[in-house]
C-alpha cells in the first residue's frame, strides 16, 4: 500500500523538499509523519496544517474537501487510499 508521501501530489513534494534546508526539522519531521501514514486520517490537524505552511498554497483558496482528504495535496485528488 502506499503511503500518503507517496501519493504527494509532485508539486507539493518538491515544495516541502526545496523548504527542507532552510526548515530542517519540520519538513524531516513532516516526510517521516508522511511516510508511515497510510491514509489522510491518520494525520493529525496540525499535520495537515504544515502540509499546507510548506506547500505554500494560499490558506484561502483550500476548501473542506482539501482539509478532509486532501485532494489539493494528493495524486488524483484522493485523500482516502480504499
Amino acid at each position: 500500500m502506499k503511503t500518503i508521501y507517496d501519493r504527494l501530489n509532485p508539486k507539493i513534494l518538491a515544495s516541502i523538499n526545496a523548504d527542507e534546508q532552510r526548515y530542517p526539522y519540520t519538513t524531516r519531521a513532516l516526510k517521516k509523519k508522511l511516510k508511515s501514514s497510510d491514509d489522510w486520517s491518520q494525520l493529525s490537524i496540525s499535520d495537515v496544517q504544515t502540509i499546507i505552511t510548506h506547500s505554500h498554497e494560499k490558506f484561502v483558496e483550500l476548501n473542506y474537501i482539501d482539509f478532509m482528504w486532501g485532494d489539493r495535496f494528493l495524486i488524483n485528488g484522493v485523500g482516502n487510499s480504499k
